[in-house]
Parts: structure tokens; sequence; C-alpha cells
């Protein structure tokens, strides 16, 4: 198959079978021999489609059908993706695809010479603080922004939507304990110190993580925002730490850069990306005293022996980060599934709330921008837990200078002698 045949077959399962489009990407390409060039054509092809996504969608709607098959217009949004946005293909050629494809379709013609004769793509009368013209604009479902709107307020809502649009920063922890930071950072000019201690900005084009630093562990992934909560927390080298995540993170790698090999930690984990990646890593970097566990936030009795100091909850949440960094992740996430998630984090919170000791901290964490999966939850819990009060809770906005939607709350479980 030529690369427009393959980026149909990709798209074609992304949208009708909601595929995650890394894993689907990933997957063609192991089983089929294909070109770095033509990889890199696919990814750019399908990736740009997906990022104008509702904005074709309101195209083929006005000018062709609300009811069309989407397998049909597959070529048409390959067209309109390079000719308005990509320009990296020959239009000529998705052109000819596009008219073979829809040749039984009337409205192509007038769609395409539309889409020829105004810069204005987005309907006129549409008013421009609208959830729906912000959705075409940005390509964010209509109800995440209606939800923001309400929650957060139009103006803020519309800084988000603006950054979102933009690539998120990638950021890394640098072990100092291994790495001294300026000298990493004269070796590899592609990279550019954080406002943030001991972490740095990746500003270059190629695979940070082909890094010999990386292969060592001496270097890794880690969300600024993320690294900030952790230092503020009073953490002890002799006392103990679990972790419990149904999403990827490093915290265990950051704990272990502070305090070294020894640090006893319990890892919980229910995200299988995670297990086996995570488990490697312990073994090569031999920590011996970090333990990691494969189950749900039910089976904590199973794994955590006994009550620890700081326990991370990370439970499955609605990820609204990823509207940013995933092109795909609009296509997944769904209004009705929100009550679920939200049930399911505070039942993961309750749990682990029984594996705290007296005095010590349960700290929630979640990459997201939603008041009832925050504000609204802590407050429910606190009431439903006297035995817990809240130190600090904050939301991070993507447009603050963390680059994060994170929420986190840290809760004090109060021991015998407090008030």
């Amino acid at each position: 198959m030529n690369e427009y045949e393959i980026a149909r077959t990709i798209l074609k399962k992304l949208v009708l079978e909601e595929i995650p489009f890394a894993l689907e990407l990933r997957t063609y390409f192991k089983k089929n021999v294909v070109e770095p060039q033509v990889r890199s054509n696919v990814t750019a092809l399908v990736g740009c489609e997906l990022r104008h996504h509702y904005i074709f969608d309101n195209l083929i709607s006005r000018f062709i059908s609300d009811n069309i098959d989407f397998e049909k217009t597959i070529y048409l949004r390959f067209y309109l993706s390079n000719h308005l946005f990509l320009r990296r293909f020959k239009d000529d050629e998705l052109l000819a695809l596009t008219k073979e494809e829809m040749k039984d379709e009337s409205g192509v013609d007038e769609l395409l010479k539309f889409v020829d004769s105004t810069n204005e793509i987005i309907p006129e009368d549409l008013d421009k603080a609208s959830p729906e013209f912000l959705s075409l604009r940005y390509n964010t479902p209509v109800w995440v922004i209606r939800m923001w709107q309400k929650q957060f307020g139009k103006g803020l809502v519309f800084k988000i939507l603006k950054v979102n649009y933009r690539a998120s920063i990638a950021s890394i922890r640098i072990n100092e304990n291994h790495i001294n930071v300026d000298e990493f950072l004269s070796k590899h000019p592609d990279f550019s110190k954080a406002h943030v201690e001991n972490m740095a900005i990746y500003q270059g084009r190629g695979n940070a993580k082909n890094l010999e630093e990386f292969a060592n562990h001496d270097v890794f992934f880690m969300k600024m925002a993320t690294k900030h909560v952790i230092d503020k927390l009073e953490l002890d080298p002799i006392k103990s730490v679990a972790i419990y995540s149904e999403t990827p993170n490093n915290i265990y790698l950051d704990l272990v850069s502070r305090f070294g090999k020894d640090y006893p930690l319990d890892l919980v984990l229910n995200h299988a990306p995670s297990i086996f990646e995570n488990r490697r890593v312990v073994k090569e970097m031999g920590l011996t005293h970090t333990f990691v566990y494969d189950t749900n936030y039910q089976n904590l009795v199973t794994c955590v022996s006994k009550k620890v100091n700081v326990f991370f909850c990370l439970p499955k949440n609605s990820m609204l980060d990823l509207l940013r960094s995933t092109p795909d992740y609009f296509l997944r996430i769904k209004q009705e599934q929100l009550d679920g998630i939200i049930t399911e984090e505070f039942n993961c919170l309750e749990e682990c709330s029984k594996f705290v000791e007296d005095d010590g901290e349960l700290v929630y964490m979640i990459p997201t921008l939603s008041r009832k999966e925050s504000n609204s939850l802590i407050a429910n819990f606190l009431i439903k837990h006297p035995d817990y009060s809240l130190v600090e809770e904050h939301q991070f906005f993507p447009f603050e200078s963390f680059d994060s939607c994170m929420y986190y709350a840290r809760l004090k479980k109060m021991g015998e002698n407090n008030d």
C-alpha cells in the first residue's frame, strides 16, 4: 500500500474502533515494513486530520450530508488537511482519490470551491464565545467547553484552549546525585534549565529518550508540576512511602533520586503498560527496597503490609490533560463516563486512606481539569472522614509556568493527640 492507503487504514481504525493513535501506529508499523519517510508522512497526515476533525465534520455536514459514512470521507479529509494546513503532499493526488471515493456524492465540488474562496471556514453566524465556535476552532468537545465555562468562566477557558492548541512542554527530572545539572545542560544544548530545581526542558526535534542518560536512568520524564508537589512534602528518608497509580508516572524515580536506592517504597500499579516497564527499571537500577505490585485499589491490603507515612493516590480519571498532548483523545473521552470515573476516584481515595499512619499524608493527584473530580470530591471526602484535614489543594492550568492542568490535594491523617 502507498502512504495514502496506509493513512486511510489507520484513521479508519482510530475513529470507528477508537483505538489510541500511538498504539495503532506502533501496531501497524510493527506488523508491516514501512520506510521511515513514509512513516513520517502517514503520522503527519493522520495527526493533522485528527487535530482538525471537528471542522472537517462541520464542512462535510454543511455541504454534503450529516449521514454519510465516515469511511467514504477519509480521502476528502486528507485533502482538506493538506490543502488548508499541512501543505506537505501533492494536492492533485489527494484530490483524485477524493473524487473517486465520493463520485456518487453531491456537494463535493461546492465544498472544494468554498475552502478555496475563503479563509473563514467556520460558519460566520456562530458567536465567537460560544462552545460551538470554540469547539470548531480548537477541536475540543462541546460538552467539555461547556463544563469548563460553567466551572472556570469563559475568560479562563479561552486561555486554556489557546494553550491546548500548542504542544506541551517536554520536561525531565535530573538525578542530581548522579549528574551535575549544569554539565548536563552544557553537554546537551537541546535542553534548557527549568524554573523547577533539578529539571530541564527539552526543545529539540528528535527523541530525547535516545540519550545515554535516559538509558542509565539518570534522567527521566516528569511534569514540572509533579516535581513541585513532591518538593512541598515533608518526606523522611527513613519513613516509608506507598504509591497507588492507574496512570503513568515516575514519582518513585524522583524519590530514589532524593534518598538513594535503599528508600523503602511500595509501588502498586493498575496500568498494564507501566507494570513491565517499571519492573524492568527497578531491576536494572537494583532498587532492592522498591516493590512493584500489579493489582487494583480494592486489593491494596494484599500489597501494602503496614501503614505508611506518605501515600500517593493517582486514580484513573478523565485525564483531560490528554486533549492537548494526544491528538485523538477527544474521540475517546465521553461525557457519560464522568459519573462513573468520579465514583471510582472517590472509592480509590477512600481505600488508600486506610493505609496512612497518624500524622502522615495522603496525596491525591490527577492530570485533569474538572471541579467534580477535584475540589468537590475532596470536600466530600473530608465530610465523610473527619480524621483527615486538608493541608492544601491547588489546580494548575496549562497556561501557567508549570504547563500543566494537574490538580492535587494534600490530606493529613489526624493522630490521637491532634484536636
